[in-house]
């Protein structure tokens, strides 16, 4: 019985580290770092083409929804799930991880604008002129920003060693200096 009050107070001190760690860290700065990124890309992309890339129908300022944050802490959630359960472990490199959290997030944004508007009734976001018009083929760029920005902030706890094919046949040698070597070497 010792052993199993033991190892649940290890869970749940467990449970309390990656909590405070993924949502006080990631969820309090990150989400909110995305959002005003968000609103950025979206105020560049005015400023370019004179008109509101996406838009938020049931928001008073129409280019932006303080709601959206609701789902980028979804998206910051889903970020640190594939980077702790499946980059990490399958250690690939900075711009495997970029591809596959563009090609994921992207069809989730698109997702997730369809849900809202054809479940719930209430369209969160639309891109106006595009075809799939909850989302545009131009976030495929905002999500890959999105996804370095992710990674740089979020690094690696400890360096991963890179793969060998091959086991190492000689130990390592840790070079001698000239007074550490016998007389006559």
């Amino acid at each position: 019985m010792i052993a199993l009050t033991w190892t649940y107070g290890q869970l749940l001190r467990g449970v309390a580290d990656l909590a405070r760690r993924v949502l006080l860290v990631q969820l309090l700065i990150l989400a909110p770092c995305f959002w005003l990124l968000e609103l950025s890309q979206n105020v560049a992309f005015r400023w370019m083409n004179g008109d509101w890339g996406w838009v938020y129908p049931e928001s008073p300022h129409r280019g932006f929804s303080v709601v959206s944050l609701g789902l980028w802490s979804g998206a910051v959630v889903a970020l640190w799930a594939m980077n702790t359960l499946w980059f990490r472990p399958a250690r690939m490199a900075l711009w495997q991880r970029v591809l596959w959290t563009t090609a994921l997030c992207w069809p989730g944004q698109w997702l997730c604008g369809f849900i809202a508007a054809e479940v719930f009734h209430h369209p969160f976001q639309v891109w106006p002129g595009t075809r799939l018009l909850y989302v545009s083929f131009s976030s495929l760029f905002f999500w890959a920003a999105n996804a370095l920005l992710y990674q740089w902030v979020v690094r690696d706890p400890q360096p991963v060693p890179p793969r060998t094919s091959e086991p190492a046949s000689e130990p390592l040698q840790v070079p001698v200096t000239r007074a550490e070597r016998p007389a006559g070497a």
